[in-house]
């Protein structure tokens, strides 16, 4: 998740509303961090002591709750693995001047390539280690 921090998207919308809005942004990004924080802890606090899934705690305290929860996760990892797949585009049209279409095309071929072989879990460690240190080079260039 960290590394999404770095993307196109976040990037480009930090630059627009830093310049626009100055130090109240800062101030906005960290009280949503601490917000964030604490959210999170209570729900994990809660999943830790009862032992259940987050769907099935809600399904108790409002019936159907549990599916509407889970169909908004699912829908919210759609939404954020096309903008991964957007990125990778946006990406690969900046380093090769392909055109969006083509790098995103070239991208989820690659996705599908690595989640169809039997033994894929240690391919996509390896090909997430040459990524990741792919994008630490160049975020240093």
């Amino acid at each position: 998740m960290a590394t999404s921090a770095i993307g196109p998207g976040f990037l480009t919308q930090t630059t627009v509303f830093t310049q626009a809005l100055l130090a109240s942004f800062g101030f906005v990004i960290l009280i949503s961090v601490v917000l964030d924080i604490i959210a999170q802890l209570n729900i994990w606090r809660i999943l830790a002591v009862t032992g259940k899934r987050a769907q099935d705690i809600a399904n108790e305290v409002v019936p159907g709750l549990g599916y509407l929860l889970s169909l908004l996760i699912v829908l919210g990892g759609l939404a954020f693995n096309i903008g991964n797949i957007g990125g990778c585009g946006l990406g690969l049209n900046v380093l090769t001047g392909l055109p969006n279409i083509t790098g995103a095309l070239i991208s989820c071929g690659i996705a599908l390539f690595i989640f169809w072989m039997k033994e894929f879990s240690s391919l996509m460690d390896a090909f997430t280690k040459l990524l990741g240190i792919l994008m630490i080079i160049l975020t240093l260039y």
